[in-house]
């Protein structure tokens, strides 16, 4: 019996983590870049594999891998931007109680070795260009050539051109009110805490840094879109403006980041939508549910839908395994995305006396009432 012929478009985390679970399950594979370049296509800087993520890659025999590329975190440490103390998560406790621990990691490390494990499946600079589906395959157009396959795979992220295609009037991703500026530095003595995810929170800012392997870290200045600066104003001028009089590591962070290791990122999601597949053509990762950073699920989110899509295509009816597979995701990720869009919604209040009730409010129940509700709402029905 022929294996099954999938192909994935896009090959960002999503993309190359369902391939390497599709072969495991006997597909042939392939997965097509639009990027020309593999530097092109692992651009970005940290993330965090929470305990679902790690579960997920154990399962296709990747932790190893990323025991060598992550720094394990171990409490997620919440402060103000005058430097009290609100909250402090224990990871460690619930590393135990689940039985993986969370990484952090340098995106393109991960990127790395998931292009390892997919071997010779990666094409670059090979971009879905659209598709037609009957009854027996889909046709694929990848440059300028066609490729006839079993299964189509969206894995070609926030403006995806396979959702596109499934969904042509749909309006374009909505914008989060917020941006990010990320970077990655190499400092030593950094006043990072050793194996914390630092979360500093202010009147429509947000930092949150941590530290990868070695002297790495990364850090994440948010400002909403309520702040403005003079035109021309250079973005690292501005974060020192609005960040120079918080507490370490803070300015510290931002004064010893050079400008081109500085990324500026506007954030974008969509509604959760109902229908991830249709036929023999499915979504995966952002395509499907492209949601914000605020809950550190992104990477995670996309994790899991690989390992079930290649659950849910073993063996028998193409179209009749990927409605079983969004059956099993759609609900999952919609209550990811929204909750994901309400917690970016609190960074961005202002008004001191919203903000001074945001922060008690934060006291008195996140170590006990959102802690727990959090881990129920990312670690329920993770298989």
């Amino acid at each position: 019996m022929n294996p099954l012929r999938v192909l994935v478009a896009g090959g960002g985390i999503g993309g190359l983590t369902a391939a390497v679970a599709l072969r495991r399950a006997g597909a042939a594979v392939t997965v097509h870049e639009r990027a020309p370049e593999l530097r092109m296509a692992q651009a970005g800087h940290g993330l965090v594999l929470w305990h679902n993520a790690v579960l997920a890659l154990r399962d296709l025999g990747l932790e190893p891998g990323v025991e060598k590329i992550g720094y394990e975190l171990r409490e997620h440490l919440f402060r103000n931007s005058g430097g009290r103390r609100l909250a402090r998560w224990s990871m460690a406790r619930k590393a135990a109680e689940l039985g993986a621990p969370v990484y952090s990691v340098s995106r393109p490390d991960l990127h790395a070795l998931l292009v390892e494990e997919a071997g010779d499946a990666l094409r670059l600079d090979s971009p879905c260009g659209g598709f037609s589906a009957d009854g027996s395959g889909v046709t694929v157009r990848v440059g300028d050539a066609e490729e006839r396959v079993d299964a189509l795979i969206g894995a070609d992220g926030l403006r995806s051109v396979v959702r596109a295609a499934l969904v042509p009037h749909e309006p374009p991703p909505r914008y989060a009110g917020f941006t990010a500026f990320q970077g990655v530095i190499d400092l030593p003595g950094s006043g990072v805490p050793e194996h914390t995810f630092l979360s500093t929170w202010g009147r429509g800012r947000w930092f949150v840094c941590y530290r990868l392997t070695g002297d790495l870290v990364y850090w994440d200045g948010v400002l909403s879109d309520h702040i403005t600066a003079p035109f021309g104003t250079r973005p690292l001028d501005l974060l020192a403006r609005e960040f120079g009089d918080w507490p370490d590591p803070i300015p510290r962070l931002v004064a010893a980041t050079d400008p081109a290791d500085l990324t500026t990122v506007p954030i974008f999601d969509r509604p959760p939508m109902p229908r991830w597949a249709h036929g023999r053509v499915a979504l995966l990762g952002d395509a499907a549910h492209p949601m914000t950073f605020n809950l550190g699920q992104g990477a995670g989110q996309s994790i899991e839908d690989a390992l079930v899509l290649a659950e849910c295509l073993k063996g028998g009816d193409v179209a009749e395994g990927l409605r079983r597979y969004e059956a099993r995701r759609v609900a999952r990720a919609a209550r990811i995305v929204r909750r994901s869009r309400a917690n970016g919604a609190l960074t961005r209040w202002r008004h001191p006396v919203a903000c001074a009730a945001r922060d008690a409010f934060m006291r008195l129940t996140f170590d006990r009432l959102v802690y727990r509700k959090t881990y129920q709402l990312t670690m329920e029905d993770t298989s």
